[in-house]
């Protein structure tokens, strides 16, 4: 998909990546590689890590199309990384956190593993701040992917970094856009339950038609968009 291979966020990690470079680096919830691919020209050694054995093929099938020589893939939790602690320069986790079933204790985990002054760059899609949007956005992404755990707001993101030891250096919002029908085969949601979430969508409230951008164009095709939040957090 479009949202996971390109897009403001992966350019975002990869610009803020570029500012060094690291001896290792890992990639959590890597899905098909593409943030890892972004940022092995900076790593000395990048480590995907997923909990699908699948999308790590993906993953390897990536590495090898592109030549990639300094990464490789691991099968691991984020919520039980195995690495020692203070040993990764660099930690990047993108478009993934939403599906973590402890968010806290993988937050913990990228803590652990970074070296003193070790980068985070975190992004992931997340809700408003009004908790009406926030319910709806999420309990749509729920019906959608029953994977889907939950988005945080903005707020909810720099409390729990900075909460866990993370100080955020810098930050940056960005539209991820889609299209209604690529968004639910990408996920094989059934047909039966994409319909009900396609009327969902037409019946909004006016402010989440204006919050989210949901529109139809006059061949019927609805297109809407999610906001993704990026941060570049130092262990301090």
């Amino acid at each position: 998909s479009l949202v996971h291979s390109s897009g403001e966020s992966l350019q975002v990690i990869q610009q803020w990546a570029s500012a060094a470079t690291y001896t290792t680096a890992v990639d959590i919830g890597t899905g098909a590689g593409f943030t890892a691919a972004a940022i092995s020209p900076f790593a000395g050694h990048v480590i995907a890590t997923d909990i699908t054995s699948s999308m790590l093929l993906e993953t390897r099938l990536l590495v090898t199309n592109r030549s990639i020589s300094n990464l490789d893939c691991l099968l691991a939790a984020a919520e039980c990384l195995p690495f020692s602690d203070d040993s990764i320069g660099l930690v990047t986790c993108r478009i993934a956190a939403h599906h973590f079933q402890d968010l806290d204790k993988a937050t913990e985990e990228w803590y652990r593993v970074l070296q003193s002054e070790g980068i985070l760059l975190m992004a992931d899609t997340v809700s408003p701040e009004d908790l009406n949007l926030a319910t709806w956005m999420n309990e749509i992404e729920f019906r959608r992917d029953p994977s889907h755990v939950r988005n945080l707001s903005p707020s909810e993101w720099m409390s729990k970094l900075e909460s866990n030891g993370l100080q955020i250096e810098e930050a940056a919002v960005t539209d991820v856009p889609m299209f209604f029908d690529e968004w639910v085969l990408r996920s094989g949601t059934p047909e039966a339950e994409s319909a009900k979430l396609l009327q969902d969508f037409r019946k909004a409230t006016p402010l989440a038609k204006e919050e989210f951008a949901i529109l139809q164009n006059d061949s019927g095709r609805l297109s809407f968009k999610w906001t993704s939040l990026v941060i570049r957090a130092k262990k301090k």
